[in-house]
């Protein structure tokens, strides 16, 4: 992650946040003997849509009530956004070659890890303005329980992509196996 900011005159500048697009902090930190990460879930920015509009509204009308007044609106919608600032930066999830990686917040942490073998459904839901953005929520149940990830961009292809890497996953299995079994049967 990054943060800076830049001014575009005198009296007005922009931050800048960048979410390092291989941020994985955690999924790299989970990494094993032979395993790669084959896809990474990016969290939507439309998660904080709402609180930037809020925040432009509230420092147009606190203008008028001098520099403490803009001080104390920003103060305000990021107290307001900040569950919604940690989840955009604290959530990840991805899976590997022979795993699904998640893990969301910052303080309470929440952490999923569980091995293709045991992914027992992927699903997918959004409402209308999911549909109209490209975001959504991804519920992957396992063998040990449900993990849901919200506003997840292109919800579809990642559970598209985890399922077929399952199926990979599962066929990868089989051919070890059969290996196996030809060598013990050689001997």
């Amino acid at each position: 992650m990054k943060f800076y900011y830049t001014f575009l005159n005198r009296n007005t500048w922009i931050i800048v946040i960048e979410r390092d697009e291989n941020m994985g902090n955690y999924l790299q930190s989970g990494l094993g003997k032979d395993e790669v990460i084959i896809n990474v879930a990016k969290i939507s920015l439309i998660i904080l849509v709402p609180h930037i509009i809020l925040a432009a509204i509230l420092t147009l009308g606190a203008f008028t009530g001098g520099l403490g007044a803009v001080f104390l609106m920003w103060l305000f919608v990021v107290i307001i956004a900040l569950p919604r600032i940690i989840t955009f930066f604290f959530t990840e999830l991805g899976f590997t070659n022979k795993k699904v990686l998640g893990k969301q917040g910052f303080i309470k942490t929440k952490v999923m890890e569980s091995p293709l073998s045991q992914i027992n459904n992927v699903s997918v839901s959004n409402g209308l303005f999911g549909k109209l953005f490209g975001y959504g929520t991804v519920q992957i149940n396992t063998a040990s329980g449900s993990y849901t990830f919200k506003t997840i961009s292109d919800p579809n292809g990642f559970r598209s992509a985890l399922m077929n890497q399952v199926e990979q996953f599962g066929e990868d299995k089989i051919k070890r196996q059969a290996e196996e079994m030809a060598r013990a049967m050689k001997e």
